[in-house]
């Protein structure tokens, strides 16, 4: 790290405890009363009946396009790849969701 970068992190690291008062005064919340509810709408939206339909409907076309496809080395990774993102997106969601939860209680 050359100074010159030294200089510019110490002035933000400054900017930032400046402003830390700031923060402390909005009771405790970084977000603003009126952006709660549409917060809690977006995260629902992500979290909702409706995105895990879809991603169990696109897990089960995987099982069967691989199971269809065994022979084709090319589509079978193909396959096992997108299974995979699709575990991780629901097991995503499903730790937002619980996130979420224990932050609003």
């Amino acid at each position: 790290m050359n100074k010159s970068h030294l200089r510019k992190f110490i002035f933000l690291l400054f900017l930032l405890l400046a402003s830390m008062p700031i923060f402390a005064q909005n009771s405790g919340s970084l977000v603003p009363a009126g952006l709660d509810n549409m917060s809690t709408q977006i995260v629902e939206i992500f979290t909702g009946n409706i995105v895990r339909i879809i991603l169990i409907c696109c897990l089960a076309g995987c099982a069967v396009a691989y199971a269809f496809n065994k022979d084709n080395e090319k589509m079978k990774r193909n396959i096992i790849a997108i299974g995979i993102a699709i575990v991780i997106i629901v097991g995503a969601s499903g730790i937002v969701g619980m996130i979420w939860d224990a932050s609003t209680s």
